[in-house]
């Protein structure tokens, strides 16, 4: 079954919406020398990010990728789930997916992510690291897989379940986003925190979200953790299906930047 942007259904109740953020372990950033004249300000690497975010969606071409999502229950391993699924993107706002495999509570969470995910193809500057969605703070500067990156703190300008409340890494060179980390707002009364991650990376040319895991504690029910895996990568350019597919390279979902977003519905009131 395939589902495009188009003639979505309402996600029903008790649904979790959030944007796939990337952890870092590695304890608080380092400061910027106030007298290094190199960096940059705060404004300028706002603005030259926000130009770079709007760039790689110009230059995204179709692409298909194979995803390998892993549902966990930390209090019932029983009931964990494995998934597999097709996702296409076709520029510059229709996504489509078919499940490949899987059933159960694992398949129904994630055909709900890919419902909202697809719809939010054509929305992806709502949730984009923009000054018209956060403000911003510069706290210093880090290396992420050996890139230096500025570390930029994320307020939200909206209560929204779109926006995460955190920290971006932010590549020194080129100003793409290369991590996110934090907290979003909890859609339902179920979830008492809700925590997610996210990575980017260039794939084929494009720069790319390329890993996420989101953590919620659902009350009564314990830790849920969604993660998700890409496993094969084509350029829909390629005229026979059956050729062109390669490795994904690095775990996660591809999404053009700010339309990564995740749909979870945990449980639904009895």
């Amino acid at each position: 079954m395939k589902i495009g942007v188009k003639g979505q259904g309402a996600i029903w109740l008790g649904v979790l919406v959030a944007i796939c953020v990337c952890v870092d372990q590695n304890g608080a950033a380092a400061q910027v020398p106030s007298n290094d004249k190199n960096v940059p300000t705060l404004a300028e690497i706002v603005e030259r990010l926000t130009q770079a975010q709007w760039e790689n969606h110009q230059a995204a071409r179709p692409y298909t990728v194979l995803r390998d999502y892993e549902l966990v229950n930390g209090r019932k391993p029983e009931s964990n789930a494995q998934v597999q699924a097709e996702i296409s993107y076709s520029p510059p706002d229709t996504k489509e997916y078919a499940i490949r495999s899987g059933s159960g509570m694992g398949e129904r969470v994630v055909r709900r992510i890919l419902e909202h995910e697809t719809a939010m193809a054509s929305s992806w500057q709502e949730s984009a690291l923009t000054e018209a969605n956060y403000s911003f703070e510069l706290l210093g500067k880090e290396s992420v897989d050996g890139h230096d990156c500025y570390v930029l703190k994320l307020t939200p300008r909206r209560d929204s379940k779109e926006l995460v409340r955190g920290r971006a890494w932010i590549d020194e060179e080129k100003f793409n986003v290369r991590r996110v980390e934090g907290t979003v707002k909890a859609p339902s009364w179920w979830l008492k925190r809700v925590e997610i991650t996210m990575r980017f990376s260039q794939v084929m040319g494009m720069w790319l979200q390329t890993a996420f895991v989101a953590k919620a504690e659902v009350r009564f029910f314990g830790e849920h953790t969604l993660t998700a895996q890409d496993v094969q990568f084509r350029a829909n350019e390629v005229a026979d299906e059956t050729q062109g597919w390669q490795p994904a390279g690095v775990a996660g979902s591809p999404a053009m930047v700010g339309t990564g977003v995740l749909s979870m519905p945990w449980r639904r009131p009895r």
